[in-house]
């Protein structure tokens, strides 16, 4: 792993790590979920249920996971390709913002069947 360049992404970005974790500490405290949607309007978020998802994956529940939020599988599979392609091995592949974009529009089109249709 390029632990170097690692570290120098986390360097850069801590500008932006540090407000963000104190966002979701005071919405959890203040609105009881760390989703903004659902905090402010009430309604869950396209993302919402990917954090159990992943956990219930990881704990082989994939039943649960399935019903959390069936996307996790498109998010974990793009999220390892693109740790595999930074930090490990380059793979030379130039498409991975189509796959984010392609990720999360299959992601809002699961939302959009599961609570307007």
């Amino acid at each position: 792993m390029k632990m170097e360049k690692l570290k120098k992404d986390i360097y850069n970005l801590r500008i932006a790590i540090i407000p963000i974790i104190l966002c979701v500490i005071i919405m959890q405290i203040t609105l009881g979920t760390i989703c903004p949607l659902k905090g402010l309007i009430g309604i869950p978020c396209p993302a919402c249920g990917l954090t159990h998802a992943t956990i219930y994956l990881l704990t082989g529940n994939f039943e649960k996971a399935i019903q959390a939020n069936p996307t996790v599988f498109l998010w974990l599979t793009t999220i390892m390709l693109f740790i595999v392609d930074r930090y490990i091995h380059k793979l030379k592949i130039k498409v991975f913002p189509y796959i984010f974009i392609i990720t999360g529009s299959i992601t809002i089109i699961w939302y959009i069947f599961k609570y307007f249709l």
